[in-house]
């Protein structure tokens, strides 16, 4: 019998799936050593499909995972790469073909791939048994277990990050003295919100594509369905550990010290600015939250990082990003139909085409997303997100969008920071929708400087549509909102208006909602095709 043959009945070794979001070797859905199993890597062309998305995210996975393909080949891993039109079919290829014994794999961070996977293993379909581990804790990607957060989340009567984010802070450990916050304080929030008018912004690493990239950005630049620019000389995102460590070193050594400060700021033509940007990198394992919450303790600690920006970039990694995982798992699929407003407009052509608005912040957000796939966390929440909760967008729309648009978007976290925070679908987890009107905006950039509309005014030919939009969703949601003790008083200033004044704020909204230019595509949107 040739070496490495079987025979009849005999099976193999184990089959290790690893997800494109399972790129690290440190994960328990990867053999400890060469000799302990295959290496499956599938590219699902229905999942790749199931949405417009940007061309440089699709870039970014398959170089990524091309990438991590052959380091693990490298290491003398036997590795399989799959193109198949679904995940389960690609796996059932693989063990077909290697008569493994079981697959080992990470339960799938999506709640459609973990329905399927769970589907097909109890039916058989996939030809060996199903090891899934837990994505979070030991071997997992997460600091925490699916459990561990339910655990936490079992009997409060709401769930609020804060109180979250301090349990963190306690379990780990980080930015804590004697039990208590560093500094006195759970968060620096409020020190965060400067405008950097005369602060020059730093220069931010490019990862110019290998050819293994480029080939990835010639294959996608022929597909069909997608949007967003891309092309070789514009492609710089990080497609390997190496690069991202890179990037991380990059960031404490010359961006980190204004992160806190300026992390609420945007300005014209001005991307990245203080800006972390690597939550793609993590959210394909290139990186592991810890590492990045210990380096960033660690660099507080040496006095190379303020505790005010310290904690500010923990507070989103520890924090924000668990939390939001943990919400997912608790409210899925519910979540995806939560319309706590009522919203039912569809999204504006002008989310995909941002020539079609002469609004100067929607120009400069979605076309900055539109050519490099990213924007930071104030540009999608008070100037994308506030427009799609002002204008009444149905959420699942917006949420499908920024699914699409953002190289960095999964449904895990992209669902409940839409539905959650950004058009307040689901209120059990926030406290208030996130609206504003213009004076945000104009406070904490420089778009209204550069646009045709007056951020003082509320009516009239040159008035902002945000003020508007902002009073008259206000007018709208008053019978849920008024009660809200952080809402409450704004309604004392719109009562104060004269009926006037009131009835030509609602026609100017209703003017302009009605002139928005529908979107007209052909695209698919497919929440578990895949």
């Amino acid at each position: 019998m040739a070496p490495g043959s079987k025979q009849a009945g005999e099976r193999g070794r184990p089959a290790y799936f690893v997800g494109p979001w399972d790129l690290n070797r440190d994960l328990a859905c990867l053999p400890a050593t060469p000799g302990d199993g295959t290496v499956v890597l599938v590219e699902s062309r229905a999942k790749g499909s199931a949405l417009p998305y940007h061309r440089q995210k699709l870039v970014l996975v398959l170089s990524a995972l091309h990438h991590f393909a052959d380091e693990l080949a490298a290491a003398g891993h036997e590795v399989e790469i799959i193109n198949a039109e679904t995940y389960v079919e690609g796996l059932r290829v693989h063990v077909r073909e290697h008569r493994s014994e079981k697959i080992v794999a990470l339960a799938p961070r999506e709640w459609g791939l973990y329905r399927s996977l769970a589907a097909a293993d109890r039916s058989g379909e996939l030809g060996a048994p199903l090891e899934l581990h837990d994505d979070g804790g030991q071997g997992g990607h997460f600091l925490l277990t699916r459990d561990e957060f339910a655990d936490w989340a079992d009997g409060r009567k709401a769930l609020r990050m804060h109180e979250f984010y301090a349990f963190m802070r306690k379990r780990s450990g980080w930015l804590m003295e004697r039990g208590k916050p560093l500094g006195g304080r759970w968060s620096f929030d409020t020190k965060n919100r400067k405008f950097p008018r005369d602060e020059p912004v730093p220069d931010v690493p490019r990862h110019r594509p290998d050819a293994l990239t480029r080939a990835q950005i010639e294959r996608v630049a022929a597909w069909p369905g997608h949007w967003g620019d891309l092309s070789a000389e514009t492609f710089g995102w990080p497609v390997t550990r190496r690069q991202a460590l890179a990037e991380l070193r990059d960031f404490f050594a010359h961006r980190a010290d204004g992160f806190g400060p300026y992390q609420d700021a945007m300005l014209t033509d001005a991307p990245w600015l203080w800006h972390l940007r690597l939550s793609a990198a993590l959210n394909l394992s290139l990186l592991h939250p810890q590492e990045v919450c210990e380096r960033i303790v660690a660099e507080q600690a040496a006095g190379r990082m303020p505790l005010a920006s310290a904690e500010g970039l923990l507070r989103q990694v520890l924090g924000w990003r668990e939390f939001m995982r943990g919400i997912y798992w608790l409210k899925m699929p519910e979540l995806r139909a939560r319309n706590r407003l009522g919203a039912e407009r569809a999204l504006p052509a002008f989310f995909w085409d941002p020539s079609l608005t002469d609004m100067h912040c929607m120009q400069q957000c979605v076309g900055q997303v539109r050519a490099t796939g990213y924007a930071h966390h104030i540009q999608r929440l008070m100037v994308l997100g506030n427009f799609a909760l002002l204008a009444g967008i149905e959420p699942i729309e917006i949420s499908h969008w920024f699914w699409a648009a953002f190289v960095d978007a999964y449904e895990w976290v992209e669902l409940p920071n839409v539905h959650g925070m950004a058009v307040f679908a689901d209120d059990s987890f926030t406290t208030k929708p996130y609206a504003a009107s213009a004076s945000y905006i104009n406070k904490m950039s420089d778009y209204c400087a550069g646009c045709r509309y007056d951020p003082k005014r509320r009516t009239g030919d040159s008035a902002c549509p945000f003020n508007a939009l902002y009073w008259a969703f206000m007018h709208r949601h008053r019978g849920v909102l008024e009660d809200n003790p952080r809402l409450g008083v704004l309604y004392r200033t719109w009562d104060r208006w004269d009926d006037a004044q009131r009835t030509a704020i609602l026609d100017q909204a209703e003017a302009f909602l009605g002139a928005m230019p529908a979107a007209e595509h052909e695209w698919t949107f497919s929440d578990d095709r895949g």
